[in-house]
């Protein structure tokens, strides 16, 4: 009983300096409007730079000073509309262990349709050694921030 106790406790603190981090709003658990959510589990980097994108224009800015956008999803997705600067690079090559060729240290942003692949896309990177790496979550969580959808 105490244990369980305990392990609740630890989970909502936990989940709660989580929720404090990534700027969940008290009614839904989800980022709200004008922040990243860019904090997930597992994610690495201090407090200061997971918080550094409130805005797509903060994920540009950095992406302007050598940080990766990556979008995560299949090339025929990212064709029918991606966030301006994005590459495309599919989850299935990293988690078929084909990294980008970049400094390990290098911030990479990643997003895909809902967040799913972006996480699987963050824990592989996360695995293979790279130490910032921000999950955007999905188009919707970006939209919020600012980003706007483009074809070309």
């Amino acid at each position: 009983m105490r244990r369980t106790l305990l392990g609740v406790a630890a989970a909502a603190v936990i989940g709660g300096a989580g929720c404090l981090l990534a700027g969940c709003s008290s009614d839904s658990g989800s980022p709200s409007a004008g922040q990243t959510g860019s904090v997930s589990a597992g994610q690495t980097g201090s407090a200061a730079s997971q918080q550094a994108a409130a805005t797509f224009d903060d994920v540009l800015a950095h992406v302007a000073a050598g940080a990766k956008l990556y979008d995560v999803r299949e090339p025929n997705e990212y064709s029918s509309g991606h966030f301006e600067r994005a590459e495309n690079y599919p989850v299935g090559q990293l988690t078929a262990n084909k990294m980008p060729s970049v400094a390990k240290d290098t911030r990479i942003y990643v997003y895909c349709r809902t967040g799913v692949r972006s996480g699987q896309a963050a824990a592989a990177l996360k695995q293979a050694g790279f130490t910032d790496v921000v999950d955007l979550h999905g188009l919707a969580d970006i939209q919020k921030m600012g980003g706007k959808l483009v074809t070309s």
